[in-house]
Order: structure tokens, then C-alpha cells, then sequence
């Protein structure tokens, strides 16, 4: 299974959990994003597996990738978090 990056982004979105490995986010724009993969230096930065970030403000830059075998199905990976 290879990977392709189709979009890089930056918005802000406030964290509301984390659940069986994905890490879920709504946008300014009121759309809820849910990553399946988050950088390890943006993950050691910010522990978003405990509940200490919940409900915080982050400038979110993130990568879209399509998987090649199925281009409709789109995942998103947190590069670096900050926190707005």
C-alpha cells in the first residue's frame, strides 16, 4: 500500500479527543476532521493522548494522503501542532 500527499494545510481547530488511535478536531470552519496519524515530535510536544489538551485552541498544519489502491479514500496526518 503506498501513500501519495494530495494537500498541505494550516488552520486553527479546537481538539475534542482521542479515541482508538485517532485524534479528532474541529475547524474555524465548523468541519470536524479526525486524523489517523499525528508527527512524533508534534505528538511529544503535546500529549493529545491524555485529556489535558481538550477543549484547547491549535494552529493545526496537516498533510491530506490517498492511499494509491483506493483514491477515494483520503487520510490526515498532524505535522506540527501550536497552540493558538
Amino acid at each position: 500500500m503506498k501513500e501519495s500527499i494530495i494537500n498541505r494545510n494550516v488552520e486553527y481547530g479546537v481538539f475534542k479527543k482521542y479515541y482508538d488511535g485517532y485524534f479528532q478536531f474541529v475547524m474555524d470552519n465548523g468541519d470536524t476532521i479526525v486524523f489517523e496519524s499525528i508527527s512524533s515530535l508534534a505528538l511529544k510536544r503535546f500529549d493529545l493522548k491524555s485529556n489535558k489538551f481538550i477543549g484547547r485552541s491549535f494552529e493545526i498544519s496537516y498533510s491530506e494522503y490517498i492511499e494509491d489502491d483506493d483514491e477515494d479514500f483520503v487520510l490526515y496526518k498532524i505535522e506540527k501542532l501550536e497552540l493558538a
